[in-house]
């Protein structure tokens, strides 16, 4: 018998069907990657001048070619991190709450807990909105950076004794776009996933699975 002809069995509601199981192993690799990104990028947001003074420290004694530019390439792009906290820094805060929300909506769906239901269709909904804010910051961020590695990149080069020309920027450029590319096919990726899983988790058979009656 087919998962969904279990879903449509009242006699196997007990089961727990195979597409159930598909969106709640999907939500909890996106949990643990979400909770490690956001950790991550919490930590860099908040810590970001300290980061700077670290490199300053580092390069401070560095004679080798170039190393002014790249010490002004770090702090100009440090700069841009710092010019976003007060947007990152309580959006980063979200991502954990909710990719933790996430994680833990999956674990208990998995097991047919009640809640389980109800956690992880709050946690897939909250998802679709904070990926959709936190989007436009971050493809700002991304978009600044790039503009500042296509800048200084050919300035580098230079100092160490490259032939000059416009090639390296190019490449920058280049490279960033397809990142941003990349970033916006992710997100598109994650929210219709996210949809389907919703769509999913809101069918009248799938609800009566997290009823106590069936568990």
């Amino acid at each position: 018998m087919s998962s969904l002809d279990s879903d449509n069995d009242p006699g196997r509601r007990r089961g727990r069907p195979s597409a159930l199981t598909v969106i709640c192993v999907l939500a909890i690799v996106f949990g643990v990657l979400g909770l490690l990104t956001g950790g991550i990028g919490l930590v860099s947001q908040i810590f970001s001048s300290t980061v700077e003074k670290a490199i300053t420290a580092a390069q401070g004694g560095a004679n080798s070619p170039g190393g002014e530019v790249q010490k002004e390439m770090m702090t100009r792009t440090l700069e841009i991190t710092r010019k976003y906290n007060l947007v990152m820094i309580p959006l980063m805060v979200l991502k954990v709450l909710v990719e933790a929300a996430l994680l833990a909506g999956a674990i208990m769906a998995l097991g047919l807990k009640p809640s389980g239901r109800s956690w992880l269709l709050g946690a897939l909904a909250a998802a679709i909105i904070l990926e959709s804010i936190q989007a436009v910051p971050t493809f700002l961020i991304q978009r600044e950076t790039q503009a500042i590695t296509a800048e200084m990149m050919p300035r580098i080069m230079a100092a160490n004794g490259a032939p000059p020309g416009d090639g390296m920027s190019s490449v920058m450029s280049g490279i960033g776009t397809v990142s941003l590319i990349f970033g916006l096919v992710w997100l598109v990726i994650k929210i219709v996933l996210c949809a389907l899983g919703i769509r999913y988790l809101r069918k009248p058979d799938i609800e009566a699975l997290f009823t106590p009656e069936a568990t």
